[in-house]
C-alpha cells in the first residue's frame, strides 16, 4: 500500500513498541484501503475448496456495504464513517511491513456478523506465536489514544480474544491458538493522532491505568495514524 509513511518506530520496552504514520495522500490512502478490502486473494491460502466458498460469501456483503457507504474512491477526506477503517487498515499493514508479522484480513471481512462486529478490528501474529489482537479508534476532534486503550483491555476482560476464536481460527497455527487459549496474547493499539508530538503520547500512554494492564501481556504495539 502507498500514500502513507512510517515517520516514528520507536522501543518503548523489549516487547512494547510505537509505530507513528503519517498518510501522505489521504485520497490514494482511501483507494488503497479500498482496494486492499477489497482484495480476496487471501483467499486462496487455503487448500481447501469449502473455506474457500465460506469465506468469500461471509465476506462479499461487507465489501459491498463498505465500499459503496463508508470508503468512496472519489471522497477526498477521511469521514467519521471512515475514519476507523483507515487506521485500522492502516494500523495492520503497517505493523505486517515493519515487523513482517502475519496478514490477516481485517475483521469486518473474515467474521461472522456482516459488518460492525462488536470486538477487535483487526489481528495478526508474532514471531512468538503470539496472536496480537487489534483495536482502531477514530476521533474526529481529538486524538483516539484513551479510548483504543480502554476498548481493547475491555474487550479482554469482556473474554473476546476466546470469544472470536472460532472465527479467526483458521488463519492461525495450534500453537497460536493453544496459547491465546491460555492468555498469552498482544495487542496492537491503533489510534487517530493530531498534533500531539510522539514523546508526549508516550508519557500520557504510559501513565494510563488500561495500558499499565496491557503492557502485562506478551506484546503491545501502539500505533498512531496522523488524520
Amino acid at each position: 500500500m502507498k500514500g502513507y509513511s512510517i515517520i516514528d518506530n520507536q522501543t518503548i520496552e523489549p516487547h512494547i513498541k510505537f509505530l507513528r504514520i503519517n498518510p501522505t495522500d489521504i485520497k490514494l490512502t482511501l483507494k488503497n484501503v479500498l482496494d486492499s478490502l477489497m482484495s480476496m486473494s487471501w483467499l486462496y491460502n487455503f487448500d481447501k475448496e469449502y473455506l474457500v466458498d465460506g469465506y468469500k460469501e461471509r465476506c462479499e456483503q461487507s465489501i459491498n456495504h463498505i465500499s459503496k457507504n463508508i470508503l468512496k474512491q472519489n471522497d477526498s477526506a477521511v469521514t467519521s464513517s471512515s475514519g476507523e477503517y483507515v487506521v485500522s487498515e492502516l494500523a495492520r499493514t503497517s505493523v505486517v511491513d515493519t515487523y513482517s508479522y502475519l496478514d490477516v484480513p481485517i475483521a469486518d471481512l473474515i467474521k461472522k456478523q456482516v459488518v460492525g462486529n462488536p470486538g477487535f478490528d483487526f489481528y495478526t501474529l508474532n514471531s512468538k506465536k503470539n496472536i496480537l489482537f487489534g483495536e482502531a479508534k477514530y476521533i474526529s476532534r481529538q486524538s483516539g489514544h484513551l479510548k483504543a486503550l480502554e476498548q481493547s483491555y475491555k474487550f479482554y476482560l469482556q473474554k473476546q480474544h476466546i470469544t472470536e476464536i472460532p472465527d479467526i481460527q483458521n488463519f492461525f497455527c495450534e500453537e497460536s491458538l493453544t496459547n491465546c487459549n491460555k492468555g498469552e496474547i498482544g495487542f496492537m493499539v491503533a489510534f487517530s493522532a493530531k498534533k500531539t508530538e510522539t514523546k508526549d503520547f508516550i508519557e500520557i500512554i504510559k501513565k494510563n491505568k488500561d495500558y499499565q494492564e496491557l503492557r502485562k501481556f506478551k506484546e503491545v504495539i501502539l500505533i498512531a495514524v496522523n488524520i
